[in-house]
């Protein structure tokens, strides 16, 4: 008897050791509190949850682990639970870090009045809840925009499915001019469909059968007559949408109105007649080449300058004999600027030339050529500007005899030089003086609004007391450069540039003054019209690439479309793994476009700079940051050396660092994982420099100077750029007044240095 009595007491211990054990143990946790709160039983999962010890939780209160806002709430459950309830709600527990833990509290009140709680970790159930809350308010927000940018399109969309029912954007029913009806298909305007010529469309020839055959249709041209009978020229492309077997599900049609363009492309057609008319009619000798070098045209004034006009290309430019006029030397073949600017991209303007004319007799022009560009960057021919001078020319030597005839300095000198005494007459003038006014001579400062003449930057007249000589009696003023159009006496128009100043006796007293009067008109004027072409030519490459913007557009859009509605089908993935591809493309083509607008906009000097202090340093660590993570990425070593305190910089810093982002991932592209890339700065005396550098084999000596040239690549075999990007950092380093070069550096592959001024004074942070 008392052996079973033992027998049982044993069994009854270890159920209550296993029961206790089972307990401490429990995944959630389990809470034992007297009446006023006070904790007498905290299991194991219940101390991890508040971040304390049972120890430390047995001096607590449950009052001290819940947010002093639901105390209140806490004292309503506590009065429901006497009453009998057992309470299952969330709650939120203080934890002993201060942090804030969601839970699911299931207590009661026990008979004896202590309370008892089983509480459950919720903050995972949560952040998974929110997170499929936000993913749900995403697709919605995705569809809202996707229909958004459907129906704003510019282009008219059609999507055709195979029940026949078709689905039309706001676009493509003002094209048709009719609202479509989904399930009418494409019977409801196969009728006014016809062809370029004029012909009906047949209904198995109509877009939307085609692409449901299997079809892939590019721009071909159509015409739409609308309801109200006016007729629309229409370029239509479409192509079927496939599953994953390569069936046709569906289709999508794209249509683009054409009546713009073809007015677009007559005004171009009635423009280069006009151009045609005003090249044959300019004064000046013009000549084409194509991309191999061979003249192709030219016009009326070429040939009477030259006496004959040879279409031959480099290997015969021997025929055209010519001397440079400052060193007498004879122009070999590849020397001319035909042969340079298609050789070499150069771009020479006003080069003096005495040329031998193919009648024999000689001339001496002024000689400009520039290379000629298609719309990719490649040079695609060469134009040349001859302009004769031999008239110019002959007085100008005719003159330099006469000074040397005459050993004066006064008459040696070929601008024209007044001098005047203290009250302002005019005491003596050389003749070239004279040959650019037409006149003048002995006068005093009563005649000098006889004098007209207006600021050529300005259109301002200039008064009487405005001419140098006044400014230098008067104020002691000397003035250099004053770039002026006058009247002459006779009533011609001429540009010169006017200096002036005061002639002072041994004790500065002013005694007189003297102006020297350079006339500049012809070189103005050649100046004035190859900056016009070079600035047409700027402007053309900055519009067409512009224009190559809007069908990148609609290819990403149609492809973000197709890829879209290829990843709700069935099997869709390839079709939609092809519309990836296509994107990312276009995004490639939209670089280089973005890329041929940068260099046209800076070169043009369209590009407005806004000039502010900027720290050098926060310019190197904003660079740094954002190059950090594609060259971690690339497992590029990335090192940042910055040389004691560095000045203030005067510099639009968007622009800035784009240069540096550009130069980063230049290094980044040529340098082999491993390999390190180093970016530093350093204060000069002329501003700050700051370095670039990244291991590698050395590049060659003579590639450090012709890779800022666009469309440069390190060698002809690398294709991972257009090329345009350091040619897009000099035009914007230059435009702040700095200067970009690259230089070798030992164990480097290329170290590209760039120098920026430093910010006034007055503008230097303290």
């Amino acid at each position: 008897m008392s052996e079973s009595v033992a027998e049982a007491g044993r069994h009854h211990l270890l159920g209550a050791a296993a029961l206790h054990a089972l307990i401490d143990h429990a995944p959630d946790g389990i809470f034992v509190a007297d009446a006023a709160g006070s904790y007498l039983y905290v299991n194991d999962a219940g101390c991890a949850m508040l971040g304390y010890t049972r120890d430390e939780l047995m001096r607590q209160r449950i009052q001290q682990a819940v947010p002093d806002t639901d105390l209140g709430r806490l004292d309503r459950a506590r009065a429901a639970m006497i009453e009998g309830t057992t309470g299952a709600t969330d709650w939120t527990l203080r934890r002993k870090d201060g942090s804030l833990l969601p839970v699911e509290v299931t207590a009661r009140i026990l008979p004896d009045g202590q309370w008892q709680g089983f509480v459950r970790d919720i903050s995972e159930r949560r952040a998974l809840q929110a997170e499929r809350e936000a993913l749900f308010q995403q697709v919605d927000a995705d569809r809202r925009q996707l229909q958004t940018l459907v129906d704003t399109l510019p282009l008219a969309v059609m999507l055709y499915q195979p029940d026949g029912s078709i689905v039309a954007n706001r676009r493509c029913e003002e094209l048709i001019g009719m609202a479509v009806a989904p399930a009418a298909g494409s019977a409801q305007y196969a009728d006014r469909i016809f062809f370029a010529d004029g012909r009906p469309v047949p209904p198995d020839q109509l877009m939307s059968a085609r692409a449901l055959r299997g079809e892939t249709v590019i721009a071909e041209e159509f015409i739409v007559r609308r309801p109200d009978g006016f007729e629309l020229p229409v370029l239509a492309s479409a192509a079927p949408i496939t599953d994953a077997g390569r069936r046709t599900i569906g289709g999508v049609g794209v249509f683009q109105d054409m009546s713009e363009r073809m007015r677009l492309e007559r005004q171009v057609h009635d423009n280069e007649q006009l151009l045609k008319s005003v090249f044959d009619l300019l004064p000046v000798g013009i000549w084409i080449a194509d991309a191999s070098g061979r003249i192709v045209g030219h016009n009326p004034a070429a040939e009477r300058i030259w006496c004959g006009a040879p279409h031959v290309g480099p290997e015969q430019f021997g025929e055209f004999q010519g001397w440079f006029v400052d060193t007498g030397k004879p122009i070999a073949p590849d020397e001319w600027a035909m042969a340079r600017a298609i050789r070499n991209g150069e771009t020479c303007i006003g080069e003096l030339v005495r040329i031998r004319c193919f009648d024999g007799s000689h001339k001496t022009i002024i000689h400009s050529a520039a290379p000629l560009r298609g719309e990719d960057g490649r040079i695609t021919g060469g134009i040349v500007l001859n302009e004769d001078i031999t008239a110019l020319h002959a007085a100008q030597e005719r003159l330099r005899a006469s000074e040397e005839l005459f050993r004066t300095v006064f008459d040696l000198l070929p601008v024209g030089l007044w001098i005047a005494d203290r009250e302002g007459r005019i005491t003596r003038g050389n003749p070239a003086g004279h040959r650019i006014w037409q006149g003048g001579g002995d006068m005093g400062p009563e005649h000098y609004g006889r004098q007209m003449g207006w600021r050529v930057d300005t259109g301002k007249p200039l008064l009487p007391e405005e001419w140098g000589i006044p400014r230098a009696l008067r104020d002691g003023e000397t003035s250099t450069r004053d770039l002026v159009r006058i009247q002459c006496f006779d009533g011609s128009m001429k540009t010169v540039i006017n200096w002036a100043g005061p002639i002072r006796s041994d004790s500065g007293e002013i005694t007189g003054a003297i102006a020297v009067n350079e006339d500049v008109t012809a070189l103005h004027q050649t100046q004035e019209q190859l900056r016009a072409a070079v600035r047409d030519r700027e402007e053309i490459l900055a519009l067409v690439t512009h224009d190559l913007r809007s069908p990148l557009s609609a290819i990403t859009t149609l492809a973000a479309t197709v890829a879209l509605k290829a990843h709700k089908l069935p099997g869709g993935e390839p079709v939609r793994a092809m519309a990836d591809n296509m994107m990312e493309i276009a995004r490639q083509m939209s670089a280089l476009v973005s890329d041929l607008l940068s260099v046209a906009v800076v070169r043009s000097g369209g590009a407005t700079l806004k000039l502010v202090p900027a720290r050098a340093t926060a310019l190197l660590e904003k660079a740094a940051r954002a190059a950090r993570p594609l060259l971690a990425r690339e497992g590029i070593d990335f090192e940042i050396h910055a040389h004691g305190e560095l000045p203030a910089v005067h510099v639009d810093s968007d622009r800035i660092l784009r240069v540096f982002a550009n130069l980063l991932d230049n290094a980044c592209k040529f340098t082999r994982r491993g390999g390190k890339v180093i970016l530093g700065a350093e204060a000069l005396s002329a501003g700050v420099r700051y370095c670039i550098a990244n291991s590698g084999p050395e590049l060659p000596a003579r590639e450090l100077e012709a890779m800022f040239q666009p469309f440069w690549q390190a060698g002809r075999g690398d294709l991972r750029g257009a090329g345009l990007g350091l040619a897009i950092c000099r035009a914007i380093v230059e435009a702040h007044g700095g200067s970009i070069w690259a230089e070798p550096s030992a164990g480097q592959r290329v170290r590209i240095c760039f120098l920026l001024p430093c910010a006034p004074a007055a503008m230097q942070r303290p």
